[in-house]
């Protein structure tokens, strides 16, 4: 029987999805900046690199792809992440923002939840409309060669094993261990929910969406994840001044 490559593992690869729970629901949730560009996974090898989105493989810079092996540590991986520019730029507030869509029908009374646009069913299915319309302005730029970052988010195979079972917590440990960051690859970030200045800073610069993702859940290929949420980043509290982006 063949063995499986990276190649093998990220053209098969289906993400998961967020599911219906509001962030504070997430139970012992670890929170990260969401990166917008596109979502794709990396397959990536000793030799050779190459990123796969919807079974089919992403033509990208080969500054992006020299910068990917350059950054690789371990033997064989399939990294998720997004390639995006938003990790480019200064921080100066200049991030792209993710264009409006419509939402669907809203299933829930507006008499129940006050606020709809934070209603966790609509949050999700906001959030994925907004992204595959983005997504073809993100494949033009690419076959233009504009450069583009490749932001890890999550380590999904390495050195023939799944890491599917695998808490995310850990998985990101071990993320940490087999990728470097540099100019063009970074790992993102990740803050727990009590960090609050952070949240609100990073909605500052121009992140509107946060990723809140249990510590301890696996990955559902496919699937709605209903460990995680996606939340508007929070103003800041009352009595303390917002941070202001630097010019």
């Amino acid at each position: 029987m063949a063995t499986e490559t990276p190649r093998d593992v990220a053209a098969a690869w289906q993400p998961q999805r967020p599911g219906r729970r509001g962030a504070r629901d997430i139970p012992d949730a670890i929170v990260e900046p969401d990166w917008g560009g596109m979502r794709v996974v990396a397959a990536l090898t000793e030799n050779e690199v190459a990123l796969y989105r919807d079974g089919g493989e992403v033509p990208v810079p080969d500054e992006l792809l020299q910068a990917l092996l350059d950054s690789f540590a371990a033997v064989e991986a399939v990294i998720e992440g997004h390639v995006t520019t938003a990790a480019l730029r200064p921080s100066s507030g200049a991030f792209p923002s993710m264009p409006k869509v419509e939402r669907p029908p809203i299933l829930v009374p507006r008499a129940i939840r006050a606020d709809v646009k934070n209603d966790p069913f609509v949050r999700a299915r906001d959030y994925e409309q907004a992204a595959a319309r983005l997504e073809p302005a993100v494949r033009e730029a690419l076959e233009r060669g504009e450069r583009h970052a490749f932001v890890a988010t999550d380590l999904l195979w390495v050195d023939g094993a799944s890491l599917a079972d695998v808490p995310l917590l850990e998985r990101r440990r071990i993320l940490e261990g087999v990728l470097t960051e540099s100019f063009l690859v970074r790992i993102s970030a990740i803050v727990r929910p009590s960090a609050v200045l952070t949240l609100v800073t990073w909605g500052a610069l121009g992140f509107r969406d946060l990723s809140y993702r249990a510590a301890n859940s696996r990955y559902l290929a496919g699937r709605e994840q209903p460990d995680w949420a996606v939340a508007r980043a929070p103003d800041a509290p009352a009595g303390v001044p917002k941070p202001v982006a630097p010019r």
